[in-house]
């Protein structure tokens, strides 16, 4: 089984990555309030909110734990534990590649599991803001500055931006999917 734990519109991107036959997903919106043991294969934990509150005592340490969050590095959290820092923000997790983090032990292991699932990745340094969330950040950032100075309108810049990039939304649409 493969525990994910996340809000809303998370479950949705859960469900679209498909897992392999004997696999399923148990999607959960509140935190675990028992042991999460050795029949898991891997747990996720899609919000960036419920990663803050995890209770990882929980966790036995062997179990994979995927942990979206863009900011900290993996020494925000406690050692001993199989973890792997990845970049969840919507639209990213159900998409082909997952951007990771993760020591440099736990790698292979997370790979191995990850070939199972037949996911693509790209392993980044631990630094805050990885690399995707940086870029894409840059050019909401860049987006807002255009509007400001009444170069365009929103919905303009984000059309102007998909059939120029080829992104699949706009940075005004990106910056409603992610937050603030």
């Amino acid at each position: 089984k493969v525990m994910a734990f996340g809000k809303g519109a998370q479950h949705a991107e859960c469900v679209s990555r498909k897992l392999p036959g004997g696999m399923d997903w148990f999607f959960s919106e509140q935190l675990p309030s028992g042991a999460i043991g050795p029949g898991t294969s891997a747990v996720f934990i899609l919000d960036e909110m419920m990663a803050a509150a995890f209770p990882f005592t929980l966790l036995d340490k062997d179990i994979l734990v995927f942990i979206h969050d863009v900011n900290q590095t993996l020494e925000a959290y406690p050692a001993g534990l199989s973890l792997v820092r990845m970049n969840a923000w919507p639209g990213f997790f159900g998409g082909p590649l997952l951007e990771l983090s993760a020591r440099d032990d736990i790698r292979p292991k997370a790979d191995a599991f990850l070939d199972t699932l037949g996911w693509d990745r790209s392993w980044v340094p631990d630094i805050p803001g990885m690399i995707r969330p940086r870029v894409l950040s840059m050019i909401i950032n860049e987006a807002c500055f255009a509007l400001g100075e009444s170069v365009s309108t929103r919905a303009e810049i984000d059309t102007a931006m998909k059939l120029g990039t080829n992104y699949p939304f706009g940075p005004f649409e990106w910056a409603a999917r992610i937050g603030p």
